[in-house]
């Protein structure tokens, strides 16, 4: 009967042992997820950032006379967002883009009007750009509490479909020159002749490597021939560059 008793006792601590172990494990999940997705809205942040500002930069105006002025333009159109975007006021951000993409589209009418297709070019790529960065403006909105339950996680990787996971997301970037090519555009350098310092590839052998990137909708590329990440490059990119600093 004692030995009953002691067997009782030890099975009800072991019990409790599990559940405040998993309780702890679901403690430092939610922490480790937190900061995942603090590096992950500073890194889209300093890249929604530094794009828009190179976009405007580099503008080659065909009136020279005129450049100063569109430059100007272009700044104040993107200050807004891009200011409520580095107070982290992120749904904010997006709702004011959506008004700038609305400007953008006016002054983009009224220079068709005019019979200026220079300056409807330019504005189609800042366009372009917009639309970009409100994609991934939504993916901060999605991330901004990222804290789920052990039990969410176990339901969620068992929904995973294996084949699919591998051909859309593991296997184009399983490559260390294409992890260069987003790396390279990441940090600006994005022109081909740019991505090709960054590998040591030349031509048809790294137009394979963009080609399989572009194909799975890991960057994008703009009429004015630069290269962009898409959400999805983006986000993979940035979870490779945690998960390897995390196992390091």
């Amino acid at each position: 009967m004692r030995l009953d008793e002691e067997i009782s006792g030890l099975r009800r601590e072991i019990n409790q042992f599990r559940t405040e172990t998993r309780q702890r494990l679901e403690v430092i999940e939610n922490e480790v997820n937190k900061q995942v997705a603090l590096n992950y809205n500073r890194t889209i942040v300093d890249y929604v950032t530094e794009m828009s500002h190179d976009l405007v930069a580099n503008l080659k105006c065909d009136r020279p006379e005129e450049e100063a002025h569109c430059k100007d333009k272009m700044g104040g159109l993107q200050e807004e967002y891009l200011g409520l975007l580095k107070a982290g006021k992120f749904t904010e951000s997006y709702n004011a883009l959506e008004v700038a993409m609305e400007k953008l589209l006016m002054i983009k009418q009224s220079f068709e009007e005019m019979g200026r297709p220079g300056c409807v070019s330019c504005l189609e790529n800042e366009s372009k750009l917009l639309q970009s960065n409100m994609q991934l403006l939504s993916q901060l909105r999605l991330i901004e509490t990222p804290a789920v339950s052990l039990a969410q996680n176990t339901a969620t990787v068992n929904s995973l479909d294996a084949e699919k996971a591998s051909a859309l997301i593991v296997k184009p970037i399983s490559n260390k020159v294409r992890i260069q090519i987003l790396q390279s555009i990441y940090r600006g350098e994005n022109r081909f002749n740019d991505l090709s310092k960054a590998t040591g590839q030349e031509g048809g052998q790294l137009l394979y490597h963009i080609r399989k990137l572009k194909d799975t909708a890991y960057l994008d590329q703009f009429e004015s021939k630069d290269y962009v990440l898409t959400t999805k490059g983006m986000k993979a990119l940035v979870m490779l560059a945690q998960l390897s600093h995390e196992l390091n």
